[in-house]
């Protein structure tokens, strides 16, 4: 006899045969390990989230309104982005963008930023 897997009892509810007792037993195990691990899932923002949150609000905070920033620029005015690449400021400013409080262009390849 074969080893009873998750995917052979699935392949087999797939294709719509007909389930054994043990069948059965192990898809309802299946089920309940999913909602398990559903319901331990949380839709509170990680530490890192909360942390870029008052980041990005730093950097609002320090923008000037009528002057257009690029990202090397708010690397020197915030000291907190003393350092960070684009790639760690660039989303930050995304999420300004995306909640209008910040106006994003693109000059040349450039992405530029200005107090909404």
């Amino acid at each position: 006899m074969t080893k009873m897997t998750y995917v052979a009892v699935l392949d087999k509810v797939l294709a719509g045969e007909t389930l054994t007792a043990d069948e059965l037993e192990k898809v309802r195990a299946l089920r309940e390990s999913v909602a398990k691990r559903n319901a331990t899932k949380s839709d509170k923002p990680t530490k890192a989230q909360r942390e870029n949150a008052e980041l990005a609000e730093t950097v609002a905070s320090a923008m000037v309104e009528g002057v257009t920033y690029s990202i090397p620029d708010l690397c020197s005015l915030v000291p907190a982005l003393a350092g960070a690449s684009s790639q760690k400021v660039g989303p930050l400013m995304g999420k300004l963008v995306d909640a209008g409080r910040v106006v994003k262009s693109v000059v040349k390849g450039h992405n530029f930023y200005t107090l909404a």
